[in-house]
């Protein structure tokens, strides 16, 4: 099968040779970013249902419809609402009534009213079979909590789930759309010489106005009103020049396009360039290694332009260090100011470093999930690095620095698998199939598993959860249908595991009533029949 940029992929294919080839695995990885494909020595795969975005290939077909990795998640069945009223007296609990029998023959040979004497018996009768009717308090106590967390904005489908929840001691939690949020925004700005954390503006000279109008400027929205549907690392430069202060409408009206280069695989960076008065200005952005050789000068806190240096070029390589060590996307933006289209050489302007931050209060979360006595476990189609990054920062894994990966569970046997999920916190990089592996292989062992996930790709493993959870907003249809609870957000779980656990308290209370309550109306007919 040929590929080429802008085709679905119909099949699961085994790559025979790429050209600049970057497709998009959001459905089968929840991966936010492009992944650029490579032949090497390794078998690599391209999934049913992926987006070629740039580039081309060929590769052989190894598998078709269900059999595919897309078709296994299109073929989850529905979860369906399993709450049913049950009946008010089982038959097995009528053995009770014999019980009764020895006070009924001596008030009826004691007493000549025997239809009061019948009708005594069984309303005691009926409330003895009732009180020991179990899944009758159960409903009644499960579909009263399901209604209070429903007026809190839960979604709860199937209420015997709740009995489950009581029990869970492993949660497993999708990266992205879970833990982190979906979108990428910019983290922080380096410029020559220092580091500076984005808090609130950019700094108010040459740089920071440069800065606020390339990231407002340099992308491919050709059209204002469609710039949402730009990638998200231009939505992200837009949002942070709107953020800033920098009025996009205005700016395109006052600098005309005269250039454009967009960004291609192979060269790994994009320019723009621009009439403004008498001036031409031009940016470029992309790839750090290709942009830093294209920088001949670099511009200083005072604006002026000054020739790149060891000292300017180890200052910025720190940086990219850095930011790349935590997880970040990491870009390089240079200008240019004179009459060449396109220019020879570029101005430096900083290093702009991109994250997918952590949903508020994950960290709390995390701790407070520990507390109930619950283990978290990362399970995403992400890179380990950045898997381990954010695991680090929520606190899952206690920092470990082990990530195993879809490709080292492929090339496992099962019973060691299952001694590494038993003790490891941190899956990257996996196949949605394999996510479901890693839930049942807990399963084996004893545990009981919550899947939250958000994702087409989490449809498996929500399907294998002893719970699955997912999100009333923002969450995949396929990930919505399987899931037997849609929260509002990751916080309300710990809302949800403290209703399941005031249930199952009350159920207990019960039960202990009812075996009194029983014991007492027994004894009391007895008493009654004997004196």
């Amino acid at each position: 099968m040929l590929l080429q940029a802008g085709d679905l992929v119909p099949a699961d294919l085994e790559l025979l040779e790429a050209r600049g080839l970057e497709v998009d695995e959001w459905d089968l990885t929840g991966e936010l970013m492009p992944v650029e494909k490579r032949v090497d020595e390794e078998a690599v795969y391209i999934y049913r249902g992926s987006k070629i975005i740039r580039g081309s290939g060929k590769g052989i077909v190894v598998a078709t419809g269900e059999d595919t990795e897309f078709g296994q998640i299109l073929n989850q069945p529905w979860e369906e609402d399993k709450r049913r009223r049950p009946l008010l007296i089982q038959a097995q609990h009528l053995w009770l009534l014999a019980l009764l029998l020895p006070p009924f023959i001596a008030a009826a040979r004691r007493y000549e009213q025997d239809a009061l004497v019948s009708l005594l018996f069984l309303a005691a009768a009926a409330a003895m079979v009732v009180l020991q009717n179990h899944e009758l308090f159960w409903y009644l106590l499960t579909s009263s909590e399901a209604r209070r967390l429903e007026a809190r904005g839960i979604e709860v489908r199937d209420a015997t789930c709740l009995d489950i929840v009581s029990q869970l001691d492993v949660v497993c939690l999708d990266k992205t759309g879970v833990l982190t949020t979906l979108d990428i925004e910019v983290g922080s700005i380096h410029f020559a010489g220092e580091m500076l954390e984005v808090v609130s503006s950019l700094p108010h000279d040459e740089r920071g106005a440069l800065t606020g109008i390339g990231c407002a400027l340099c992308n491919d929205v050709f059209f204002l009103e469609r710039r949402d549907q730009a990638n998200r690392i231009d939505r992200a430069l837009i949002a942070f020049a709107l953020r800033h202060g920098f009025d996009i409408e205005q700016l395109a009206a006052q600098y005309k396009r005269v250039y454009d280069k967009p960004f291609d695989s192979e060269d790994r960076y994009m320019a723009a360039g621009f009439d403004v008065g008498d001036q031409r200005l031009c940016f470029a952005k992309g790839d750090p290694e290709v942009i830093l050789k294209m920088c001949t000068r670099y511009m200083d806190a005072s604006g002026a332009e000054r020739k790149a240096d060891i000292a300017f070029l180890h200052s910025v390589r720190t940086a990219l260090d850095s930011a790349e060590q935590k997880g970040n996307i990491v870009l390089v933006m240079a200008c240019s100011q004179g009459e060449e289209m396109p220019p020879r050489h570029y101005t430096f302007l900083c290093v702009i470093c991109l994250q997918n931050a952590l949903r508020p209060a994950v960290r709390g979360w995390v701790r407070s999930v520990g507390a109930e006595g619950i283990r978290p476990v990362m399970l995403t189609g992400d890179r380990a690095e950045t898997a381990m990054i954010v695991g680090e920062q929520a606190g899952i894994g206690d920092g470990s620095s082990h990530c195993l990966t879809g490709k080292d569970i492929a090339a496992m046997p099962f019973d060691e698998v299952a001694r590494q999920a038993a003790h490891g916190s941190i899956f990257a990089r996996l196949l949605p199939h394999q996510k479901g592996i890693l839930i049942r292989l807990l399963q084996q062992t004893g545990h009981s598993v919550a899947m939250v996930g958000d994702g087409a790709n989490d449809t498996i493993a929500l399907r294998c959860a002893d719970v699955g959870i997912s999100f009333v907003e923002n969450s995949s249809p396929f990930a919505k249908r399987v899931s037997r609870i849609l929260v509002r957000d990751l916080v309300d779980f710990l809302e949800i595991v403290t209703g399941a656990k005031r249930v199952d308290r009350q159920l207990r209370d019960l039960g202990l009533f009812r075996g009194i309550a029983l014991v007492f109306m027994l004894l009391g007919l007895y008493w009654w029949m004997l004196r």
